[in-house]
């Protein structure tokens, strides 16, 4: 066996251990396209599951989109797979088509297919291997670049990220073609990565060859930088998730607390709250205009994916809820307990007459959990949402106001203004959660027997 071979192996065999890849016992499936890359990481992974008792699937999706040549590729992987008596499951998948169905773009279609078909194969405890070499990764570091990313699109292609494994991001693409050679494997090459119509075959035939002869080692140079990128973004976000924890506020999190931290660590936890909510296309811009909110104390920001970014009320509140699903609710009173739409319980307990007389328990309850209960009981009570043209008259201001208004003095974020509770009696709004009873409905001097609301937090 040559030396260069022992190296690229233990390169190989190093990468796998370093991170953790691929327990012993476990199963992993392999994303298997038929070039030279896939060739080589199927060819690796079949070696090593021997020795190591791994449970290998390989895995091709036929994306039909080139035809023939689509076709050719999953016979090879037929072929290839059986001829070495490894598992091989193969899916057929109109991309073009179930792109248009889901306004998708033809290259994030695919991928959304691909690693859907893998994880459908590879279990809740399987692994994912792909075969991205040390090459991809670096043509992805000069494309992030030239798209303007920050620090983690400089990290390049990550070893791992969850259960995806990349056991050839220490190799490069010199090095699979020299492995495939030394142990005489066909592979098929995708006419596709020939031409320039790509941006990443743009890269990869114009820019690479300079950088290359400016510096022969220079995927290994960018090797170098990403692991230090990494290294700085791994301290980074552990110091955005303590921030989130120590702002944590009930639904949000403070924002005077996130004020006072440095923008690297304030733009990340506000990234990462972005990417949980379900945002997968936000940019720079959208945590820039996030942060400035935070900053000022108000504001609201849209992000991609359908994502609300809004401080009221020294409060920051993320959510992925969309104006259509705010739907209005409205459901009758009834007494002591009601049932809200999202699962909370609107409490009413009646303070008799001789509790009245009592000025410490007065005193204790809460006066905006305070309404003459004599009042409840007209005709035609409701508890229910916020509607169009609502108007409130709080208890000791003297004036009439619309709701709306109301919620806009109080900060109130305006996807949480239909989580409010408001208590419709005789056609009239006699209280609001957070606003207390109307003018006409409050405990005087001369109430009889007062009640006593309370929504409390239920599964």
């Amino acid at each position: 066996m040559s030396d260069r071979i022992t190296i690229i192996e233990d390169k190989i065999i190093s990468s796998i251990k370093k991170w953790d890849m691929l327990p012993d016992g476990c199963s992993v499936v392999a994303g298997f396209s038929g070039g030279a890359d896939s060739v080589t990481l199927t060819h690796f992974l079949w070696r090593y599951s021997r020795e190591h008792g791994i449970s290998l699937t390989a895995a091709h999706v036929n994306h039909m989109l080139r035809g023939e040549e689509a076709d050719r590729d999953e016979r090879f992987a037929a072929e290839w797979c059986g001829e070495r008596g490894i598992n091989v499951k193969v899916l057929r998948a109109d991309v073009r088509a179930e792109a248009a169905r889901k306004s998708e773009g033809l290259e994030e279609c695919g991928r959304n297919i691909r690693y859907s078909f893998f994880r459908s194969l590879s279990g809740v405890n399987g692994r994912i291997a792909t075969a991205h070499t040390l090459s991809d990764s670096a043509e992805t570091v000069i494309m992030n670049l030239a798209k303007g990313a920050g620090r983690r699109g400089l990290c390049g292609i990550p070893p791992v990220r969850g259960a995806i494994v990349r056991p050839l991001t220490c190799i490069t693409r010199g090095e699979v073609e020299y492995y495939c050679g030394f142990y005489g494997l066909r592979y098929v090459t995708d006419s596709t990565n020939l031409g320039d119509e790509y941006g990443r075959n743009k890269v990869r035939h114009n820019v690479v060859p300079v950088l290359k002869n400016i510096n022969p080692g220079f995927e290994s140079a960018v090797s170098r930088t990403q692991e230090l990128m990494r290294r700085d973004e791994d301290y980074f976000e552990k110091k955005a998730v303590k921030l989130l924890s120590d702002a944590e506020k009930g639904r949000g999190y403070d924002a005077g607390v996130l004020r006072g931290a440095e923008f690297p660590v304030l733009s990340r936890a506000v990234a990462k709250l972005f990417a949980d909510s379900g945002s997968g296309r936000f940019g720079f811009g959208h945590i820039e205009a996030a942060v400035k909110i935070i900053n000022d104390g108000n504001g609201s920001v849209t992000v991609p994916g359908g994502i609300q970014c809004t401080v009221g009320g020294n409060t920051l509140f993320v959510t992925a809820e969309k104006p259509a699903q705010r739907q209005c609710w409205r459901v009758r009173l009834s007494l002591p307990e009601t049932r809200l739409p999202d699962g909370r319980i609107f409490s009413v307990g009646k303070i008799e007459a001789g509790g009245m007389k009592n000025k410490e328990k007065f005193h204790y309850l809460s006066f905006n959990n305070l309404i003459n209960y004599d009042t409840i009981l007209t005709t035609g009570s409701f508890v229910r949402s916020r509607a169009s043209g609502d108007i409130f008259k709080p208890a000791g201001r003297g004036v009439t106001k619309k709701v709306k208004k109301l919620f806009n003095e109080a900060k109130i974020p305006p996807f949480e203004r239909n989580k409010v509770a408001m208590l419709e009696c005789g056609g009239k709004i006699v209280w609001i959660e957070g606003f207390g009873a109307s003018a006409e409905a409050c405990v005087t001097s001369g109430t009889k027997n007062a009640a006593q609301i309370i929504i409390k937090e239920c599964s």
